[in-house]
């Protein structure tokens, strides 16, 4: 599926590149058309104009009778080159004729005027003239050779512009050549942006088939140990309860294990879609810590620990006591079950500036340098000593969770056969 994705955001990817690379190329070769044949453009608009014409060009009303024996060439102001005037008649002949106008043949039928007041671009042999018609009507001009006279239908300027085509032709080849590398350079684009684009949903992927893993272990355990237990239990149907009581108790305790744990991954699958939120709402935290804390005495008393608390007095938050709660529930059930007989767990909750800080303190067994890093991981435990306590390898996972989504932020200090602290910062 991955592979499927990449190929389909590659090609996306590469072809808005192409579409955006062709759209800028297109533009430049318009511009510099447009920039190439502005000036000619407007010097040969200007030829149809009174001034221009009557100034630099044999007014067409004077040319009755006239003989013409060479072709009319003339310089507008704005231009660098000179433009040939021809006249053409009504049977579409040039004046002068052929011999005398500096045209073939074959330049001349490519040169008859097919629009009039209209700029177009003609090829003529080899060479390429702006070609501007201008209508004349009932007026007679002599060719110059003999004593014919024609009657003039079209007044037509030329201007060679064979080097600004020269100039396009060359800017379209560049063009070309660099489109072509540009497309190659679209799709290494679009391959690496469709390799960034999957790296979110790859290590999506990638945490959900571990969670899925981590999950089935997780549950295969307790699962086992029921099933075993339940068959133990069918091998004799004929005896009491009281008999078989090891094992009602160990299936028992098996599936509240087994409920802890579901549980915890329906937190976290939730939280991870984004439908688990917060129920805020104004709490005491200086409360909910006290009754936390009273709530576990009882499990401190049995382990023979010294449960201390420092609490400070009227703490408003807005917050979901629930998650509170249940955080508290965890930070606390880890300091007692991972601290032995005689010590000490301390609990410290200071109301500061703007934050309120909550602090688990323990001299239990402590945690490995090498795991610190991956205490919040789901599932993770890290030496065999915590492994065996029973935990699921979810509570920090969750803790933080819960901390992050309250805007706070939660760290975690230990050393081994030293304690553990974990500090909870809570914004008010």
């Amino acid at each position: 599926m991955i592979n499927r994705t990449r190929m389909q955001l590659t090609i996306r990817n590469a072809a808005v590149l192409s579409v955006i690379l062709i759209g800028l190329n297109l533009t430049v070769y318009i511009v510099m058309k447009q920039m190439l044949f502005a000036q000619v453009d407007k010097a040969m608009n200007g030829v149809n104009g009174t001034t221009t014409v009557a100034t630099v060009s044999p007014q067409i009303s004077s040319l009755k009778g006239l003989a013409l024996d060479r072709a009319v060439t003339f310089r507008v102001a704005q231009m660098d080159r000179p433009v040939i005037q021809l006249l053409w008649t009504d049977e579409d002949e040039a004046l002068p004729l052929p011999n005398k106008n500096g045209f073939t043949d074959e330049q001349l039928e490519r040169l008859k005027p097919s629009k009039l007041d209209e700029l177009y671009t003609v090829k003529a042999g080899n060479q390429y003239f702006r070609v501007l018609n201008i209508a004349n009507s009932g007026l007679s001009v002599s060719s110059g050779v003999e004593d014919v006279t024609y009657t003039v239908k079209t007044q037509q300027f030329l201007s060679n512009v064979s080097a600004e085509i020269g100039m396009l032709d060359r800017l379209r080849l560049i063009l070309l050549l660099g489109g072509a590398a540009g497309l190659l350079v679209a799709i290494g684009a679009g391959f690496y942006l469709a390799n960034r684009a999957l790296i979110p949903i790859r290590l999506s992927l990638e945490k959900q088939q571990q969670f899925v893993s981590d999950a089935s272990h997780e549950l295969r355990t307790p699962l086992s140990v029921i099933q075993a237990h339940a068959e133990l239990l069918l091998r004799h149907p004929d005896h009491t309860i009281e008999e078989d009581s090891k094992h009602v108790s160990t299936v028992l305790q098996e599936a509240r294990r087994m409920n802890k744990l579901v549980g915890g991954l329906l937190t976290l699958a939730r939280s991870d879609s984004n439908q688990l939120e917060l129920e805020r709402k104004p709490v005491r935290l200086d409360l909910i810590v006290r009754e936390s804390v009273n709530k576990m005495e009882m499990l401190a008393e049995v382990k023979e620990l010294i449960l201390n608390a420092e609490i400070d007095d009227c703490i408003p938050l807005e917050a979901d006591e629930e998650r509170l709660h249940q955080l508290l529930a965890i930070l606390l059930d880890n300091a007692i079950k991972y601290t032995s007989e005689g010590g000490v767990v301390r609990v410290v909750c200071r109301k500061l500036a703007h934050t309120v800080q909550l602090e688990v303190e323990d001299t239990g067994i402590g945690i490995a340098p090498e795991d610190l890093p991956r205490v919040f991981d789901r599932f993770y435990r890290g030496d065999k000593v915590r492994g065996r306590e029973g935990g699921t390898g979810l509570g920090l996972a969750i803790a933080r969770w819960i901390v992050e989504r309250h805007g706070g932020k939660i760290r975690l200090e230990s050393k081994p056969s030293v304690g553990t602290l974990v500090s909870v910062t809570l914004p008010l």
